[in-house]
């Protein structure tokens, strides 16, 4: 039957042996094997759909709009958050460093919820942790609504962040699990587009509320925020799909066991346990251990530990100069600014994001890795030497000063667009199949720490210095050494490996040493079978 043979692209059951002298099974049948309703063909897995049981090639396109709701809403909390931060402090009392406790708390529950949802998504599965984010978000935010003191906005503030966090890494791994590798890219950046068009949507209701932060009326704009979550949980609860690389291992694990203790015979029970203890060996060596420990073990491993590095630092300063910035923009803009008032200049800010978004997407496709992520610290650099210019001029600034600066925040939404591209895509798909969560945990954990501490390190060196250009100058500086690193000494950031789901090459991805050819070449410890 169907059910109990194995497929003809099916790995041997003996990865390292090819002859038939341990493992007694039938070969595969000349013909393809029709599979049953919510099963994936080849085929299918090549073109990385999944059927349900009518057969509709649905689940890629409802992963990205759940995905870019999510995205949307994390957008739209962090604009938030920034833009109460003065009404907050004037309906609370706060001091100058009490104001970046709310940010920072916040961060501090995304890092904590990426820092565990990782190994869970690798092991359960993709989409119970996009649920209960969705939940989480929708019953937080409403609560944090109606905080009565300011301890426990900030405590409400850190549960909302940890719902997102723990959301923000499966669906990510989701999108490029359901995702032909071609139009990965392309999927993630209009995950980007239509997540900005939500955050915009936010801020143009701070714009009819009140265009100077000053008064804003932040609790009803939280209660539309846990709106939007209640029904982005709906949509996903009713059409969110689980990821097939996951559905297949667990079939694969299943069907593994029962057909091969079916057809062993007593005389290869020798046979059997050598070719068991080989195949451990390979997964000892981080082809695909689900533990922690194993994890931990693959990506600090000889011929992983200096991309996790590499990518763990490059994320770190990438969350810098987003979190430091999102906390900064809008106390700038009502302080410095004559041209517009604060609301109306993010606004348009915003709006550069319509025309910069496919020039990212176009970036982060086209180019190797190693260009695109200079193209992010040249952009990031661009940002802050301005900021740091209109900073350390003395008040009040010339219109050209001003001018200088919209220019150069006209690349900010280009700048974000192309570090959530290629951070999130690099966490994904540098490691392998069986550690993809935990990758893209690695980046979550350290933008976590980064925005942690921006908001902290911004009032802090403004209160030792006077001015806030000096943060934009210490974020400069780290910028251009990791342009430094990036341009000679970066190690390979390219895909390695293939997902299930995709055509298998030969080759491996070009620019990876050998050890990574060989990763490449045997695949996920899924693919393995007693």
């Amino acid at each position: 039957p169907c059910s109990s043979i194995r497929m003809a692209s099916d790995p041997p059951l003996c990865p390292t042996m090819s002859d038939s002298r341990f493992c007694n099974v039938a070969p595969p049948p000349p013909g393809p094997c029709k599979s049953r309703p919510g099963q994936a063909t080849d085929s299918e897995a090549t073109r990385g759909m999944w059927k349900d049981a009518s057969g509709a090639e649905g689940l890629q396109y409802t992963v990205l709009i759940v995905a870019s709701g999510l995205i949307g809403i994390e957008i739209a909390t962090i604009f938030l958050l920034t833009s109460m931060t003065i009404s907050v402090t004037s309906d609370f009392g706060l001091s100058s460093v009490q104001q970046g406790l709310l940010m920072s708390f916040t961060a501090m529950g995304g890092l904590v919820g990426s820092l565990v949802i990782g190994h869970i998504a690798d092991c359960k599965g993709r989409r119970p942790p996009v649920l209960c984010s969705l939940a989480f978000t929708a019953v937080f935010a409403f609560l944090a609504a109606h905080a009565k003191t300011y301890h426990a906005l900030v405590m409400m503030g850190m549960a909302l962040g940890f719902s997102l966090g723990i959301g923000l890494v499966p669906i990510s791994v989701l999108l490029s699990e359901t995702t032909p590798e071609g139009s990965r890219m392309f999927a993630r950046g209009a995950c980007q587009c239509l997540g900005g068009v939500c955050g915009f949507m936010m801020l143009v209701a701070v714009q009819f509320d009140d265009a100077t932060f000053r008064h804003l009326h932040w609790r009803s704009l939280l209660r539309g925020l846990s709106f939007a979550a209640g029904c982005l949980f709906l949509l996903a609860c009713s059409c969110l799909g689980e990821s097939p690389r996951i559905v297949k291992m667990m079939d694969k694990q299943t069907r593994g066991f029962n057909s091969v203790w079916r057809n062993l015979s007593p005389a290869s029970v020798l046979g059997a346990r050598t070719c068991h203890r080989q195949g451990r060996h390979m997964m000892g060596s981080g082809k695909g251990d689900t533990t922690i420990r194993g994890q931990l073990n693959l990506v600090f491993s000889k011929r992983f530990y200096r991309t996790t590095i590499y990518i763990g630092v490059g994320a770190f300063i990438a969350g810098l100069v987003q979190g430091g910035h999102q906390y900064a923009l809008p106390q700038i803009l009502s302080k410095e600014m004559s041209l517009m008032n604060a609301a109306t200049a993010r606004m348009v800010i915003s709006c550069f994001g319509v025309p910069m978004a496919p020039a990212a997407q176009y970036t982060a496709t086209k180019l190797s890795r190693r260009a695109a992520l200079s193209a992010l610290g040249l952009s990031s650099m661009i940002v802050a030497l301005s900021t740091a210019l209109l900073g350390s001029w003395p008040s009040p600034q010339p219109p050209a000063v001003e001018l200088i600066f919209c220019f150069a925040m006209s690349l900010d939404p280009y700048r974000a667009f192309l570090a959530g591209l290629l951070f999130g895509e690099i966490g994904a798909d540098v490691f392998p199949a069986s550690t993809a969560g935990f990758g893209a945990s690695i980046v979550a954990v350290s933008i976590g720490v980064a925005t942690i501490l921006a908001p902290m390190l911004f009032e802090s060196l403004l209160i030792l210095t006077g001015t806030w250009a000096t943060f934009y100058y210490i974020v400069s500086v780290l910028l251009a050494l990791f342009l430094l690193t990036t341009w000679f000494a970066a190690p390979c950031v390219e895909p390695c490996g293939h997902r299930e789901g995709d055509t298998v090459k030969e080759e491996s991805p070009e620019g990876c040493d050998q050890n990574r050819q060989d990763d490449c070449k045997y695949g996920s410890l899924a693919q393995l079978q007693l």
